[in-house]
């Protein structure tokens, strides 16, 4: 089976690009709201989401995706007019504890928590 994004669901999500300087890539767990695929092959989709990362009033966003690769635990694209790369896995613990602080930790449980 591979990995499938599913409207409702939460997902950690990485962004690989050159805007971010040598750190490279920035995270934040997503709420997937709206999933549609282009519907002609090409592997592409309209994806709508919560970027709980952002701030507060600009958190949904809606990115044009072509899949590069779709495996069991990941789904890799790019978003669509930008060098920007966007892997999408599942949401864990041990991949929150290593990418936030206790504080970024703490709003985000408060944000699901107030869905």
């Amino acid at each position: 089976m591979r990995f499938t994004l599913t409207p409702g669901r939460w997902y950690a999500m990485e962004l690989i690009s050159p805007e971010f300087g040598p750190a490279v890539r920035r995270c934040s767990p997503v709420r997937v709201d709206g999933f549609r695929p282009a519907g002609d092959g090409s592997g592409s989709f309209e994806l709508s989401f919560f970027h709980a990362a952002y701030p507060e009033g600009v958190q949904s966003k809606l990115y044009n995706i072509y899949t590069l690769e779709r495996q069991e635990h990941y789904l890799l694209g790019r978003e669509a007019g930008q060098k920007r790369l966007v892997l999408f896995l599942e949401l864990t613990d041990e991949w929150l504890e290593k990418n936030f602080d206790r504080q970024a930790l703490k709003n985000f449980q408060r944000m699901r928590t107030e869905e």
